[in-house]
């Protein structure tokens, strides 16, 4: 029988604490970079603790946004799912098109994506939004997993 690994209640703080403001930080990060039209992306970003991990939740497309879009191995036909998607972003973000009507500039759109990728200002490899905020909360990211880490050890040593 597995036994399972219980956490500690000062790292078990420490984590909660971490994933706020995180999850914040990346939320921040997003608005900044101006990479949300809804803001359905920044509010789907949540934070849940499993099996002592600290794991970050995004929609569905959030990894697109972040890691980028290859792209698509196959040039096969686009779907009408991802040509709505793009009508409702271009319209979110008040572009329209110079010729043609808006079902034509979205295929020209989801064409460029499958050929190229998506995100053309990060050479079509993702905004790595959640790396950058990474590298600058690492510090206190690591201080204060420690801090519950040592909490934890003082509080079983005082049990002894």
């Amino acid at each position: 029988m597995a036994v399972k690994k219980e956490l500690n209640k000062f790292m078990m703080k420490a984590l909660h604490n971490v994933g706020e403001y995180y999850t914040d930080s990346v939320r921040e990060q997003l608005i900044k970079d101006g990479l949300q039209s809804s803001g359905e992306l920044a509010a789907s970003i949540d934070y849940e603790i499993v099996d002592g991990s600290l794991d970050i939740l995004n929609a569905k497309y959030g990894g697109a946004i972040d890691e980028g879009s290859s792209p698509a191995r196959q040039q096969g036909k686009t779907s009408r799912a991802m040509l709505k998607n793009i009508m409702d972003w271009a319209n979110m973000k008040g572009i329209k098109p110079e010729k043609g009507t808006m079902r034509d500039m979205a295929w020209a759109i989801a064409k460029t994506v499958k050929k190229k990728g998506i995100i053309q200002r990060y050479g079509n490899q993702g905004a790595k939004i959640y790396d950058r905020v990474y590298s600058e909360l690492e510090e206190r990211i690591g201080a204060d997993l420690m801090e519950g880490y040592q909490l934890d050890i003082k509080e079983k040593l005082n049990k002894l």
